[in-house]
């Protein structure tokens, strides 16, 4: 028989290629009251991915119910621990008191690296499992959904600048971020491309060296930027303690990130040398100009990386807390 893990959340590429090479396990996912009505008659996983807000009480009441479902059942709650603080939360104070009570009710928690672990309670440290997400370069070069305003606007972009491809990028769909830290000292010399969907900027651009496009998801084009763009540089504007794919998507084509001094990315860059840490903003292009003075050595960092964070060494951690 096999067994059944319980997810709210529609599994991304991340977790598939984690969870579908394990044997004898079934996801289900869908809506909360489908996942309570099968938590209260089988014993399962029940994986919390994401803190979902529903209200300030509601939110609190609908885990409860959760972990009481869970007891009844003899079941087990999963949580992988994202981010510490939550990208559509407007309050960090409540934000702390919900990972307390989900470190408290679950069973065992995934953290993707290890600075992560001192953001939850002492009590917890037993339950606490690090993990990691490998390679990204399957998951993008699979992409085939074109963005044809996209292209016409990077296109035109390209041309007023008189350039075949941009020296930066920042790609992320994550509302917690920093662009405008990096904007005020970036050299006028270098190009800039930001790619963030759906995500609301207030920022006064008086460059044309800096294209941003924010109005819907860029899928195909991606891999074309970061297969073809030489000597180009990440620049990962992540703030919310967190460990962004971006950074995987970064190092799995070759690309070295820049980021700010913000745990764990800093350790992450520190520990694999994978790119540079701007400690302040006046750092930024002194960064930019080092990588790209060293590009194959950062290259080089990048690929050891992804082969020691893969989906195989991700995917053993996760057979000992699924069992």
């Amino acid at each position: 028989m096999k067994r059944i893990i319980l997810s709210e959340s529609s599994y991304d590429f991340k977790y598939k290629s984690i969870l579908s090479q394990l044997e004898d396990f079934q996801v289900i996912e869908g809506g909360f009251f489908k996942l309570l009505k099968i938590l209260a008659t089988r014993k399962s996983y029940y994986h919390i991915r994401y803190i979902k807000y529903r209200g300030k009480i509601v939110t609190v009441l609908s885990y409860l119910i959760i972990a009481l479902l869970a007891k009844l059942s003899g079941s087990k709650i999963i949580w992988s621990c994202h981010n510490i603080y939550e990208h559509n939360f407007n309050s960090k104070r409540y934000n702390d008191f919900l990972r307390i009570l989900l470190a408290k009710i679950s069973y065992k928690i995934v953290v993707f690296h290890q600075d992560l672990k001192p953001y939850l309670p002492k009590s917890s440290e037993q339950k606490i499992y690090v993990a990691s997400f490998g390679n990204y370069k399957e998951f993008i070069e699979k992409q085939t959904e074109q963005n044809k305003e996209f292209q016409q606007q990077y296109k035109n972009w390209l041309n007023l600048q008189n350039i075949n491809s941009p020296d930066l990028v920042s790609i992320s769909a994550a509302k917690s971020n920093s662009l405008d830290y990096f904007m005020p000292k970036l050299n006028d010399n270098y190009n800039f491309l930001v790619i963030a969907p759906n995500v609301p900027f207030n920022i006064n651009l008086e460059s044309n060296n800096i294209f941003i496009y924010n109005n819907s998801f860029v899928k195909a084009e991606i891999k074309n930027i970061l297969r073809n763009s030489k000597n180009l540089i990440g620049i990962i504007t992540h703030n919310n303690i967190s460990v962004p794919t971006s950074i995987y998507l970064f190092a799995s084509y070759g690309v070295p990130v820049i980021v700010m001094d913000i745990s764990p990315l800093n350790s992450l860059v520190k520990d694999f040398g994978i790119g540079e840490i701007v400690k302040t903003q006046n750092d930024i292009n002194s960064s930019i100009k080092k990588i790209k003075k060293n590009y194959n050595s950062y290259q080089i960092k990048c690929e050891e990386f992804i082969s020691i964070n893969s989906w195989d060494n991700s995917r053993e951690t996760h057979k000992s807390i699924f069992k």
